[in-house]
């Protein structure tokens, strides 16, 4: 890319070039899953980076998302990811409806987020499940829970 600089009153012009710092390379996600109670249905994993939208991640067109069948749904790849901070959220979706289903706002089916937070009366936060992806390889183990 070429800059000009202009010296003074414009009495003179300085070229400089100045070099494309590269991309960082990607990293290669892998997520390992535990506490699946069967192999109905589908899984679904989206991973994204925007904090407002971790909950309703398959709002984020730049998410990556996967889903495979229940039974399947053990060790799985999301490819490669620009480093960066990031939230995982996974829905066991028993009844392969496309959505995680409530009940009085509890979830009847079974749920997970990158860092395994503590599950009280309200959804974790951005900063609970958030993680830093370096370029690499990176594991995320996952431990869905079901409350009904």
């Amino acid at each position: 890319m070429k800059k000009l600089w202009r010296l003074g009153a414009g009495v003179g012009v300085l070229a400089s070039l100045t070099a494309a710092t590269p991309a960082p390379a990607p990293s290669e996600v892998f997520v390992n899953l535990a506490g699946l109670r069967n192999a109905k249905g589908q899984v679904h994993l989206c991973l994204t980076n925007q904090a407002a939208r971790f909950l309703k991640c398959q709002d984020d067109k730049q998410a990556v998302a996967l889903s495979v069948p229940a039974g399947k749904a053990r060790q799985l790849s999301l490819g490669r990811v620009p480093p960066g901070t990031y939230a995982l959220l996974v829905v066991h979706d028993e009844n392969g409806n496309g959505k995680l289903d409530m009940m009085l706002g509890i979830p009847r089916e079974g749920f997970g987020f990158s860092n395994n937070p503590t599950i009280r009366m309200r959804a974790p936060r951005f900063d609970e499940v958030r993680f830093n992806l370096a370029p690499g390889q990176a594991t995320q183990n996952v431990r869905l829970k079901y409350v009904l």
